[in-house]
């Protein structure tokens, strides 16, 4: 049951690249979390969003840039990822950013940053969902 949250500059990427990096996104989360990428269960709990923030906006060592980088947050519950997941996940996510925008020269063209909730932390629909039933939803099996 991921979230992704991609924040970009306006303009940093055409709507048919954003509907290009969605999807990959979406599935390379589903991939590292062990969900199958086809079941429908598991496509219906990862969430994604696309938010641009005004152009002239994004400042890097105080400067203000025209070619700007993406911010690419993932959230999963804890224990959803581990070391050699994450590891894949980030390395993943460098190569799709990489086919949709390009390598920038001398910099970075994004930062991933993965963040996790804490047991009992994930809720909807005033319920709490544990990481056992969100692997049960997405049709994860345990390894």
């Amino acid at each position: 049951m991921p979230l992704i949250h991609v924040t970009a500059s306006q303009g940093t990427l055409n709507k048919k690249d954003q509907d290009r990096l969605m999807p990959r996104l979406s599935n390379a989360v589903l991939k590292a979390e062990g969900a199958p990428i086809n079941d429908p269960g598991a496509q219906s709990l990862v969430w994604a969003y696309y938010d641009e923030k005004p152009e002239g906006t994004f400042y890097v060592g105080g400067k203000n840039l025209d070619k700007t980088p993406l911010v690419i947050a993932v959230t999963t519950p804890e224990g959803a990822l581990n070391d050699a997941t994450r590891k894949s996940l980030v390395e993943e996510i460098g190569q799709i950013v990489d086919d949709i925008m390009g390598p920038f020269e001398g910099r970075l063209n994004h930062w991933a940053m993965l963040h996790e909730l804490n047991e009992g932390g994930w809720a909807g629909s005033g319920k709490i969902f544990p990481l056992a039933g969100i692997q049960a939803a997405m049709n994860i099996k345990a390894a």
